[in-house]
This record gives C-alpha cells, sequence and structure tokens, in this order.
C-alpha cells in the first residue's frame, strides 16, 4: 500500500495563488510539494545550456584525478 501524499492539486493551487498575491513567482514545485519562488520570474532561455562544444578546448580539461 503506499503512502498518501502530504499535499493535493488543490492545496497547491491555494498556495500558487497565495505565492502570486504577493507579488511572488513560482519557478518550480520539488517533489514533496514544496514551492520555489523567487522575487523575479526566470528567463526560460537561461534554461537551455550554453552551447559549449563549439568552445576551444580548455587546459584543465585533459587533467584527470
Amino acid at each position: 500500500m503506499t503512502r498518501a501524499l502530504p499535499f493535493t492539486e488543490a492545496s497547491l493551487a491555494r498556495r500558487i495563488k497565495g505565492v502570486l498575491r504577493a507579488g511572488l513567482f513560482v519557478i518550480g514545485i520539488a517533489p514533496d510539494g514544496t514551492l520555489i519562488i523567487s522575487p523575479k520570474p526566470v528567463d526560460p532561455a537561461s534554461l537551455i545550456p550554453v552551447d559549449a562544444h563549439n568552445d576551444a578546448p580548455s587546459k584543465w580539461e585533459d587533467q584527470h584525478p
């Protein structure tokens, strides 16, 4: 038998509405239902990895522990 989740869709919706009313932004939700908030929105372009394979190799890349 599985344990019941400590949160529901309705409880998350209430908390998200409260965050938005406070002038903050929800930028994520942790698996345990914790809201991750920020005072400013996240730029979606910052979530895309930089195209690093075109960069010149670093002198440190050939060092192995």
